[in-house]
């Protein structure tokens, strides 16, 4: 999964504050990113039943899989690669990345690749992240938090 949130107006805050500009936007960038991470951190409800398969194969490769070790179980299930706290972020010069190590993140959480069993539980996806923390104004807010330390 890659998306990227672009910060508009860097430059005026650049000519305001020199060479201290790089430290106002690494934590501009990490507040926003955490905000982010937060959000995909966050498990929804029970599984929504009937499950919604994205194919009668997949049902079947599934259960073939499983055969003989009984229901998943999230977080304790030997399967389970504890997706959400498996969650981080990380600083790379100016720029904030969101990850995720879990294997199969993609299929959970990722507004391209999201299976219909997990939307149906209420998994939220990158993009609805991302989009929530632009619609609550977090850059906006996280800026202000950031200067107000300053």
């Amino acid at each position: 999964m890659k998306l990227s949130v672009e910060i508009r107006g860097l430059d005026k805050l650049i000519a305001k504050y020199g060479q201290g500009a790089d430290s106002i936007i690494k934590a501009l960038t990490r507040g926003v990113a955490e905000d982010i991470r937060a959000r995909m951190a966050k498990y929804p409800g029970p599984v929504k039943r009937p499950i919604e398969w994205a194919s009668p194969a997949q049902r079947r490769a599934y259960f073939a899989k499983r055969r003989g070790m009984g229901p998943y179980v999230r977080q304790s299930d030997d399967w389970s690669e504890r997706l959400g706290p498996s969650w981080a972020t990380e600083n790379r010069d100016l720029d904030a990345v969101v990850g995720n190590k879990a294997t199969y993140a993609p299929w959970v959480q990722s507004k391209e690749r999201q299976q219909p069993m997990h939307r149906n539980t209420g998994w939220i996806t990158d993009e609805d992240a991302i989009q929530a923390a632009i619609d609550e104004n977090v850059p906006e807010k996280t800026l202000e938090e950031v200067l107000r330390e300053w």
